[in-house]
């Protein structure tokens, strides 16, 4: 999960806060991986227990049928192109041309393009790839490079001399301070509210309800609990023996999940606070934020400095790129096969009669309903993709999420013995979770395209 979601959110947005916000925001941060933590272990274990992706439970909610499915596909599905089009694709473009060494194009229509065919050429790899083989052996590498950026980024944290208690008032005071008189001046911030510009970190930061439906979907192929009897089908079980013998199976069936989510979004959390620490300490004393053609370079300053040796400052320049490029790529390469799965969830959920069809025609679908209009986004609009990215993250990162917490609610009262259904501490957990995104997702809404 780390390894796919790991991306634009932390090594964009987290230290596009600090150096906005300074140490203010870390407790956004941390709120956002335990809420969505929350809903992703609220999701899994209910499918462990039941051999069910919580889509097939939620097709049973009364109302028309199958309506908050057809709502979670509107609010998922619909959003992905954005991701894998003018957002990141267009990110790593541009952090291309600045990693070749073309900052002489940089604010000229020949950057535009050039980063434009940089994000077009990620795109069709990333397509061509996914029908081809499987994403095994990138993980592996992108765990690799991902894992070598953590740990200098780890030793970049602790000796940039941050402010230690602004970091701990960051941690515990909740708070959204003003813009500084410098960010009202940087072109893409004119007119941006700062409330919609924290929430859109919420969303971007640990992924969203297009990731969290396709990862469920592929612990089809983990074969946990009861998924060992429903591999790869689906199936729902609506009646739980309730004996001690199953009972006691079913909690040991749940350190799985809870292993699995736990360990990603602590290194999610650690990856993120430590780019937001950096870009308090490093990029917000010299006014300079993530923005624009600049959203992955900035960042090199983090673990380049002036006393380093000339070998040094060459070679961590280049981990810093290295890691960042299998980052971001490894990102857009994993969704197109994390995507596969929340269409298939999706679909199948909504139109039963799509159970049948192959892993391998969803994958052609969702690679053409992802690649042509990521195309378009990439190549038809002038925005940045901070911009293009805005949107998604308030609708499918954010309010979405807000939805899902609610409906496994449902699910877990409906379909869960009451000696198998949620803690009374995760299921508070799980509700407040689903309030605050789901009201920020609004708010968002209502200030970005309503006020």
């Amino acid at each position: 999960m780390a390894c796919v979601t790991i991306g634009s959110g932390e090594t964009v947005f987290a230290s596009r806060g600090g150096a906005i916000f300074g140490y203010a925001l870390l407790w956004v941060f941390v709120l956002s991986t335990l809420f969505k933590g929350i809903q992703v272990y609220a999701g899994s274990r209910f499918m462990v227990l039941t051999g069910a992706h919580p889509l097939e439970s939620w097709a049973k909610i009364p109302g028309p049928k199958n309506w908050l499915v057809w709502l979670m596909v509107f609010l998922t599905v619909l959003w992905m192109p954005f991701y894998l089009g003018g957002g990141l694709p267009r990110m790593l473009g541009d952090f291309m041309n600045s990693a070749i060494g073309w900052p002489s194009l940089e604010n000229t229509q020949h950057y535009e393009f050039f980063g434009r065919m940089w994000g077009t050429v990620f795109i069709l790899v990333c397509i061509t790839l996914t029908l081809v083989q499987r994403y095994g052996f990138l993980e592996k590498v992108q765990t690799t490079m991902v894992a070598i950026l953590l740990v200098c980024m780890l030793f970049a944290a602790a000796t940039c001399h941050p402010d230690f208690s602004a970091v701990l008032g960051g941690l515990v005071i909740p708070r959204i301070p003003d813009y500084e008189p410098w960010v009202k001046e940087i072109p893409s911030m004119a007119g941006r509210d700062r409330f919609v510009e924290v929430i859109v970190y919420l969303g971007a930061i640990g992924g969203g309800t297009q990731d969290y439906i396709g990862y469920l979907g592929m612990m089809r192929e983990k074969g946990w609990g009861m998924l060992h009897t429903t591999k790869k089908k689906f199936f729902f079980r609506s009646a739980i023996d309730e004996s001690a013998e199953n009972v006691d199976r079913g909690r040991q069936w749940m350190r799985a999940p809870l292993i699995d989510t736990g360990t990603s979004f602590s290194v999610m959390l650690i990856f993120t606070l430590c780019f937001a620490v950096l870009g308090a300490a490093i990029l917000n004393p010299q006014q300079i934020a993530p923005e624009g053609n600049q959203l992955l370079t900035r960042q090199a300053n983090f673990l380049v400095r002036e006393d380093q040796s000339a070998f040094f400052q060459v070679l961590l320049i280049w981990v810093y790129r290295t890691g960042t490029f299998f980052a971001i790529f490894g990102t857009i390469y994993g969704a197109y096969e994390l995507y596969t799965r929340t269409t298939r969830e999706c679909l199948a959920a909504a139109m039963p009669r799509l159970r049948k069809v192959t892993l391998q025609r969803f994958r052609v679908l969702t690679v053409a309903w992802c690649g042509i209009p990521g195309l378009l986004l990439l190549w038809l609009t002038d925005k940045d993709p901070v911009a293009i990215l805005t949107p998604a993250a308030i609708v499918s990162s954010t309010l979405a999420c807000g939805v899902w917490c609610f409906a496994m609610l449902w699910s877990d009262a409906k379909h869960l013995p009451g000696s198998l259904r949620m803690p009374r501490i995760l299921r508070i957990g799980v509700l407040v979770s689903g309030l605050i995104l789901f009201a920020l997702g609004l708010v968002a809404l209502y200030k970005q395209y309503l006020q």
